[in-house]
């Protein structure tokens, strides 16, 4: 049988499981795995891994300008889908975020408008309920039929944030869907306290960010998320996990056997505390929230991928534009395009991750996690998401 196109003679990696072999793809999916297979295009991937196609389930494109946060993101869905694609990763996930008071629904048609049409992968959106209006979780049920299985929730930043009895009646409305509520855990009220006190004592800059969102309070709300997801019975996944206490109420969590998971963030792992010292744009732009801490914590993140505790890895992809009146630089970091080759750099390559270990973290789980049935594996009738990956090729970014 001769099949549209086979990859041939290239190292299939899975998240179980290493072997040479070739994929023959008809149409938009994998249809055979094995040897000797013949295609009318043909390519040769000798000397490269074969992966299925990476998921960022954590970006923002073109994301919308609310209060109180005017500045938009740099990446619109055309320049963010292109340098996700470059970067291996074939399926993106974004958010739709209705300001308090707007249908759940109008919000998810006007920002499905900003991305059909537009992106050069597979895209699709969490639901982020920032309405603490109890009339808004009658609309959850219909952004499930929607096809939307996730909704996140903040815990900090005014305009997002949902007070505790909101969140965990969210959590029950989300439950009832048995879908994934995703929150975004920090004390945001002693964030706000720390950064009052240290105004008044002439403490600004950078250099004061870290201080002012200190991992035990990280750890609490991690906490506090993780008891109200196991009151409301939901699957929750905990986002951006930055420190060693954010890690251990994890563990804890999956211990009791609660369906709880976390995610962490390539800017976490690679990036240290060290930056803000510089008190300048770079420093700026790096003071995303939560902070980059230093290498204990680092530490214990990688400690949490390597033992299970973290499931996935997503990159928070919300790139800014420089200010220049004042000169500023917005914080947000870019790393879409350079999650895949950075987790083999410094996870496979040191021997922090076995490359299995590697796929699962930036494929695998996350279409299990997100529910995306036809993807993460190289399989017959999954879609034929598929990156050749040259582990020899050095590049500098």
């Amino acid at each position: 049988m001769t099949y549209d196109l086979v990859i041939k003679h290239g190292q299939l990696i899975t998240a179980s499981e290493s072997f040479v072999a070739d994929v023959a793809i008809s149409g938009e999916r994998i249809i055979a795995i094995d040897a000797d297979l013949t295609g009318q295009r043909e390519i040769d991937a000798r000397g490269l891994y074969v992966l299925p196609g990476a998921i960022d389930g954590h970006v923002h494109l073109t994301d919308p300008t609310y209060p109180p946060y005017a500045i938009p993101t740099a990446d619109s869905f055309a320049t963010g889908s292109l340098a996700a694609a470059c970067g291996g990763v074939t399926t993106l996930i974004d958010f739709a975020q209705p300001v308090p008071g707007q249908s759940l629904l109008e919000a998810l048609d006007h920002r499905q408008e900003d991305a059909d049409g537009h992106t050069v992968i597979d895209y699709s959106l969490h639901l982020n309920l920032r309405d603490p209006d109890p009339a808004r979780l009658a609309e959850i049920p219909a952004i499930f039929a929607r096809g939307l299985p996730s909704f996140k929730f903040f815990m900090a930043y005014e305009g997002y944030r949902l007070p505790d009895i909101a969140l965990f009646r969210a959590m029950e409305a989300v439950a009832a869907q048995e879908g994934l509520a995703i929150v975004h855990a920090e004390n945001f009220d002693i964030i706000q306290e720390l950064r009052r006190r240290f105004v008044l004592e002439g403490k600004t800059g950078p250099r004061w960010h870290v201080p002012a969102c200190p991992s035990v309070m990280e750890g609490e709300a991690v906490h506090r998320a993780l008891a109200l997801a196991q009151l409301a019975g939901v699957r929750t996944l905990i986002y951006h996990i930055s420190c060693a206490e954010g890690v251990r109420e994890l563990r804890l969590a999956k211990a009791r056997g609660q369906a709880a998971f976390g995610e962490t963030c390539p800017q976490y792992l690679l990036l240290t505390d060290e930056v803000y010292e510089r008190d300048d744009l770079y420093a700026q732009a790096l003071m995303i929230s939560p902070p980059l801490r230093d290498t204990s914590h680092q530490a214990a993140l990688w400690q949490g991928l390597t033992d299970g505790t973290l499931d996935i890895v997503s990159t928070d992809h919300n790139p800014r534009h420089q200010q220049t009146n004042p000169p500023a630089h917005p914080a947000g970091t870019a790393s879409i395009e350079t999650r895949l080759a950075l987790l083999y750099t410094f996870g496979v390559k040191t021997g922090r991750l076995s490359l299995n270990r590697w796929v699962e973290l930036c494929c695998t789980r996350p279409a299990h996690l997100f529910g995306l049935t036809c993807k993460g594996h190289l399989a017959p009738h999954y879609d034929a998401d598929i990156v050749l990956f040259d582990p020899t090729k050095e590049v500098t970014f």
